[in-house]
């Protein structure tokens, strides 16, 4: 719903302001709030968690419409096609690769949390509980294990706070790439130069005068 909604807001704001002065704030807004999400704890109340990701989608949402129409007007015509796909395609390849290694991140996290509570555990208990908070809280509940059950939360809470401050970090390294590559005055960035003016025709009939002998 944010991004939805920042997308007309976004247009707005560029035909006033210069692109850098909307996306680099934009985007350095998104990343604050991946990183809020260390922040957030066992007794945290949902709309807290709700207000994160509305503000993030509005960042997200006022960052994406500019930068995509900078690169495809940045394309010469016959281009502008081939670009808008490659463009699709490394956004989405993007969300691939971000999910794939924060996903990563906090799995590594949360199992190393939650190892220690482990020792001693059956080898099914450890198997099962040691993948997931969410598969690790149903066995403590089968096998009368309390401890267990909080000490995967825990570890879920840590794991999301390590996660997010390594998003948050990458979103905020977007951030200053977008401030080093976006132009810093009116107009999209330098493009490929243009066809070269043809020379005049009347000076082109025109002799050049002979060198003295």
């Amino acid at each position: 719903m944010g991004a939805l909604a920042a997308a007309p807001i976004a247009s707005r704001l560029v035909r006033r302001l210069l692109i850098r002065l909307v996306t680099v704030p934009a985007l350095t807004v998104a990343a604050l709030t991946m990183g809020g999400y260390g922040l957030l704890g066992l007794d945290t109340p949902l709309l807290r968690i709700e207000l994160l990701l509305l503000v993030q989608g509005l960042s997200i949402g006022v960052v994406i419409g500019p930068v995509t129409a900078a690169l495809i007007s940045n394309l010469p015509l016959e281009q502008a096609g081939a670009g808008s796909a490659v463009t699709n395609t490394v956004r989405q390849t993007g969300s691939v690769i971000g999910i794939a290694v924060g996903g990563t991140i906090m799995s590594i996290v949360y199992r190393r949390a939650v190892e220690p509570s482990l020792e001693g555990a059956p080898a099914a208990v450890r198997e099962q509980a040691a993948v997931s908070a969410e598969q690790a809280c149903p066995i403590a509940a089968t096998t009368h294990q309390p401890v267990l059950a909080r000490a995967a939360d825990d570890a879920f809470i840590h794991a999301i706070h390590v996660g997010a401050g390594w998003i948050a970090a990458v979103a905020l390294l977007g951030a200053v790439v977008l401030l080093i590559t976006l132009p810093s005055a009116s107009g999209t960035t330098t493009g490929p130069a243009g066809p070269a003016p043809e020379p005049d025709r009347e000076e082109a009939r025109t002799p050049e005068p002979r060198a003295a002998a």
